[in-house]
């Protein structure tokens, strides 16, 4: 049976305002973590938690509901104020002493049985604007590290997140999920959040439930200058398009100064020195972000293929362990000193 957390918990500071903007790029809307600044204007959060907005990614749920409330009353109006909700950012968003744990369907079978046994374990569940579901749950992250391990849920070392792991398809192909936990990532709620639906100790039956429903081949490394590989079945990596926009607030100040150099630097060079700066992105971004930088930064060149990019970090990502950061720039501006 999952224990109940016994404190008198609530929700930390994990609370932001998000929205949805139109990208001209993409021709599409995309979900930003946004604030209201001291005119009354909504604007766009840039910076992450390491920035100078940090406040605004952490705020309790009675300050976000506030500066919500205030902008509707108020008489700015701006591009995005209307779809402006209470939503969370999950880097150590937590319930009392148990972490929130993001199951996000994309895809799904309300009729399947991890869909049925996904929501009946939720403390919450949610619906996004597209008519999706997000369920939530608390965790006990030091009980729940090993048992993700085995799972091959965590992201490398050198990743910031605790888990960030997309496009999760169940065995059945009936469902398909991301997962988050402790993560550079927002989770814009469409609906008004209820701040009175607390979470409890999911962490054995959450753990049973995605090792029984799924076979997520990725494998936990050790990032910067160390030795173990990937393992060799690990799965083809599929990088999707991302603009500035969805980059920048998963990025810390060092990696948004690195990030303003790699764009200065043309992607239309020899495959072996695409391939070399490939690996010192993966030394500063990690597994994930990386990838997502890599195929930003490899889209302008003249012989850019999605399909062999995605190979191509995969490759990355299995030399990354037992290879250097040699750009020495990036090295001081990320102060990463080699062992």
């Amino acid at each position: 049976m999952d224990e109940l957390s016994t404190n008198k918990a609530q929700y930390n500071n994990c609370f932001v305002l998000g929205s949805k903007l139109w990208n001209p790029e993409k021709r599409r809307l995309i979900k930003v973590p946004m604030y209201i600044d001291q005119k009354g204007w909504p604007k766009k959060l840039y910076g992450g938690k390491d920035g100078e907005l940090r406040k605004f990614y952490e705020l309790s749920y009675e300050e976000a509901d506030q500066a919500l409330k205030g902008y509707w009353t108020g008489r700015k109006r701006a591009s995005g104020g209307a779809s402006l909700r209470v939503s969370l950012y999950l880097d150590n968003a937590m319930y009392g002493n148990l972490h929130v744990f993001v199951i996000d369907f994309d895809k799904f079978d309300e009729k399947s049985e991890f869909f049925i046994r996904a929501k009946g374990l939720a403390d919450k569940v949610t619906r996004s604007q597209g008519g999706g579901y997000h369920m939530f749950y608390g965790i006990d992250k030091n009980v729940a590290t090993p048992l993700f391990v085995n799972l091959n849920l965590l992201t490398s070392d050198y990743a910031k997140s605790y888990i960030s792991s997309t496009g999760n398809v169940t065995l059945d192909e009936a469902n398909k999920v991301d997962f988050f936990c402790d993560a550079y990532h927002l989770m814009y709620e469409w609906e008004p959040w209820d701040n009175t639906v607390g979470l409890t100790d999911k962490t054995q039956s959450l753990c049973k439930l995605i090792s029984s429903s799924f076979s997520i081949k990725r494998s936990k490394n050790t990032g910067q200058g160390g030795s173990r590989r990937r393992a060799a079945n690990s799965k083809i990596v599929l990088l999707d398009e991302k603009d500035e926009l969805e980059l920048l607030p998963r990025m810390s100040d060092r990696q948004q100064n690195v990030f303003d150099n790699l764009k200065m630097i043309s992607s239309d060079c020899p495959r072996e020195e695409w391939f070399r700066i490939g690996i010192d992105i993966w030394h500063i971004f990690g597994d994930d972000l990386g990838g997502d930088v890599f195929r930003f930064w490899s889209e302008p060149g003249e012989s850019f293929n999605p399909q062999g990019c995605s190979r191509t970090w995969g490759n990355i990502m299995e030399q990354g362990p037992d290879t250097n950061l040699w750009n020495d720039t990036w090295r001081d501006m990320f102060n990463v000193f080699d062992t």
